[in-house]
């Protein structure tokens, strides 16, 4: 501002020095003594002045110039450039965020961006970058994580393959899978780290009209959970049938965070004490976690033991007070909670307030079924959130086309084409005939064809297939909405999994992924699913809504109430190591020590990330590549091979030194 308006008196002082004669107020000036001399004066001492400033200013910058040659900043940080992938290396506020990330904390991360940390002002700053960056993620904030990855993409040089990871995620969570193609690119590389090509795979996996890999390509990969998790989806997906696999090989994190979505779909087809069950297993693995005692009390409300459900939100009002989906639990529970957080949001939230949650939750289904209008969007994020009402109506996933449309275009307009050509060949000519029969005909197919192509471009909004599958659901009067969604289902439900450096992440699940299910029988899928709606009917239906304010007041409380029900039906396990959570929270523990100076950079084939639940050798191709290297200097006999000589197969009878069992090409 101050050398603009610098340069704007320059200009004025310097017009009314030249073209005195043309300006105004000229002679009012020169009455009062600011005649020519004067101006061309007042000119050049401005001049004057304003050099001597920029002199001073460049001469102190002149201190800066050394650390400014060290600063790196990526102007193109998208293109990555060649070269192993490598992780950076941090201080104990790296493992802080990447602890907190994997864990799912999404309170620790909150409280770590809003402290205050004494150190270098710019490793704080990337630091509480990557902090942000984790916790939209996780949110499911998928438009603004990828801004936020940009920005500690280009704050570390253009050389943080993690965050070019998860652009790469949070582009496929929005549907634009080219741009999710692009920041993959250089990623894929045979050195036993899997996580660019899970990502890359399930990238091409969701697009069933134009993706590179088959069914076939899953047995490319062995014992991995996220491509067993995607197979066991699919399954799911083909009778609408929530069946958590109690004989899976896996025991990570990817396993459990899909064992927790089919929680969410067990409550909405009132299996509510295996969805209870379920949920206590999950608290006794990870006591420490937030989304399984979310899990256990959203359980405890479809059976009505309420106070129990408020005792679990006691816990974790005392460990993770920050976390907004302790706060979704909160508002659920009948507390005053404000609703600017995308969890308190879906939970208690109405009318237009909510369109804004669509494009800034691309893969959170319930926000789009909270919208009148939204239920394509609903369906392009995560189509299980139809399960429940599907199984009721008896409506089949796979989509297809009618046979009366195929009797309209075949048998209706076909000959009514061909009755026209004939009358009008009768009427005016054969020529003209022909031409209006073949005219017809093509635009007919013509836009057959294109009505097909545009069903096939994938996108978040308005996607023409699921505007079509939409519109199949009100045929057959599914309608997922508020009033039939069991309450908290944002917080539980999820679709494909895929990891980042050990931390999941949802990309959802579209209906267009119906295309890639085997064609059933219609007849037996729909005697399938009147045999579950049947069941669904004989159950009590989950809790559709949150609980009014001071419930408790009236409420008597359930038999043994008084103690703790994680206490009471898991036992001590239940608080295994969260006094020492909330400690190191608190602050109250002393940061460990890093294994590593910060900004350095490690090759990602020499780390052991076992511990940190990330893929590594689970493909056979790669692992098969690395294991049968070319051996150099190999001789056959006493030849050594060139180029144009094979070694022929050994017979048990021939000796090393045996020269005849060479054979030339």
């Amino acid at each position: 501002a101050g050398f603009s308006g610098y340069t704007v008196l320059l200009l004025v002082l310097v017009c009314y020095k030249e073209f005195g004669g043309l300006m105004p107020f000229t002679d009012w000036l020169e009455a009062r003594g600011f005649d020519e001399g004067n101006r061309l004066l007042t000119t050049w001492m401005f001049i004057a002045f304003g050099q001597a400033i920029f002199l001073f200013t460049w001469l102190l910058s002149i201190i800066k110039y050394s650390p400014l040659l060290k600063l790196k900043f990526d102007l193109n940080p998208d293109e990555r450039r060649e070269g192993a992938v490598q992780f950076a290396g941090g201080d104990w506020m790296r493992e802080l965020v990447d602890d907190a990330a994997i864990k799912e904390d999404i309170d620790g991360l909150i409280q770590f961006q809003r402290r205050s940390i004494s150190g270098d002002p710019a490793l704080v700053r990337h630091e509480k970058a990557r902090a942000q960056m984790w916790e939209l993620a996780l949110r499911g904030l998928w438009p603004k994580a990828i801004e936020e990855a940009k920005k500690v993409l280009a704050q570390a040089g253009g050389e943080d393959d993690i965050a070019r990871m998860l652009i790469a995620v949070g582009h496929m969570a929005s549907r634009r899978l080219d741009a999710a193609r692009e920041a993959l690119h250089g990623l894929q590389q045979p050195e036993g780290y899997d996580e660019p090509e899970l990502l890359a795979f399930v990238c091409e996996w969701l697009d069933p009209w134009q993706g590179m890999v088959t069914e076939d390509d899953f047995w490319d990969w062995e014992n991995n959970s996220c491509i067993d998790h995607l197979q066991a989806l699919m399954r799911m997906l083909r009778g609408w049938q929530p069946a958590p696999n109690d004989e899976t090989i896996h025991n990570d994190r990817l396993t459990r965070v899909a064992q927790l979505s089919m929680i969410s779909l067990m409550r909405a087809q009132r299996k509510h004490d295996e969805a209870l069950e379920l949920s206590l297993k999950l608290v006794r693995e990870e006591p420490t976690g937030v989304r399984p005692r979310i899990a256990a009390a959203l359980c405890l409300i479809d059976k009505g033991d309420w106070h129990s459900a408020r005792s679990i939100l006691s816990e974790l009002k005392e460990s993770d007070s920050q976390d907004p989906r302790v706060l979704a639990l909160s508002s659920i529970l009948g507390q005053v909670v404000d609703e600017e957080e995308l969890e308190v949001a879906l939970a208690v939230s109405q009318g237009k307030s909510m369109k804004k949650w669509i494009n800034s939750a691309p893969v959170n289904a319930v926000a789009g079924v909270m919208v009148k209008g939204g239920m394509d969007e609903a369906i392009s994020a995560n189509v299980l959130i139809a399960s429940h009402e599907a199984t009721r109506r008896g409506m089949p996933p796979i989509f297809s086309e009618s046979i009366l449309m195929k009797i309209f275009h075949w048998l209706v307009l076909l000959p009514t084409w061909i009755v026209l050509g004939i009358f009008i060949s009768q009427e005016i000519g054969q020529a003209q005939g022909l031409v209006v029969a073949l005219t017809l005909t093509m635009i007919q197919f013509g836009s057959r064809r294109f009505s097909r192509q545009q069903r096939r471009i994938i996108r978040h909004r308005d996607q023409k297939a699921m505007l079509v599958y939409s519109k199949r659901m009100k045929r057959f009067k599914v309608a997922p909405e508020r009033s039939n969604i069991p309450v908290g289902t944002h917080m539980l439900l999820s679709g494909m999994l895929v990891t980042v450096n050990g931390v999941v992440l949802d990309v959802g699940l579209p209906g267009w992924m119906t295309e890639r299910l085997p064609k059933d029988s219609e007849k037996s899928v729909k005697a399938r699913l009147r045999r579950q709606a049947k069941a669904m009917s004989k159950s009590r239906p989950p809790r559709l809504q949150p609980l009014g304010e001071g419930w408790w007041l009236k409420r008597p409380k359930e038999e043994g109430a008084d103690v703790p029900v994680l206490e009471r039906l898991i036992g001590p396990v239940a608080y295994r190591g969260r006094q020492q959570y909330i400690q190191r929270k608190s602050g109250r523990q002393a940061p460990t020590k890093s294994s590593s100076r910060p900004g350095q950079k490690r090759n990602v084939s020499s780390m052991n990330l076992g511990n940190r639940g990330i893929p590594q050798n689970t493909r056979v191709s790669e692992r098969t590549q690395r294991l049968n290297k070319p051996v150099k200097n190999f001789k056959v006999g006493t030849k050594s091979i060139g180029p144009n000589v094979r070694p022929s197969s050994l017979r048990s009878s021939t000796k090393e030194s045996d020269d005849d069992y060479v054979s030339f090409d």
